[in-house]
């Protein structure tokens, strides 16, 4: 059975997180979907900018603009993407060994 592109983005994400805690990963499993449906309907978003623009210009005057409603979402749903990606990274980074980054034979 072929998985739908949001449960594709979930593995890819979930892979990202694969050395994480196993007990923080699952408490944080509505967080990851939540960032994967985020991914996905902004690429959709901007695919669609792409070929509408973010302002529309009137066509006497080229100085009177509106932005368009994509626009805006696009800007909520990038906001909240990096709010759910800081908060997973937040909680799901794996702690690295600062003292070991190969600089000791330069002191």
């Amino acid at each position: 059975m072929e998985q739908s592109p949001l449960e594709i983005e979930i593995n890819r994400l979930k892979e990202e997180f694969k050395d994480a805690d196993k007990s923080k990963l699952e408490v944080l499993d509505g967080l990851i979907e939540q960032a994967a449906y985020e991914r996905i309907y902004l690429k959709r978003l901007n695919e669609q900018a792409i070929n509408t623009g973010l302002v529309q210009f009137h066509p006497e005057d080229a100085k009177l603009q509106r932005a368009l409603p994509i626009s805006a979402e696009i800007a909520r749903h990038s906001a909240a993407l990096t709010n759910i990606m800081d908060k997973l990274l937040k909680h799901l980074a794996i702690d690295q060994d600062d003292d070991d980054d190969g600089l000791d034979d330069y002191a």
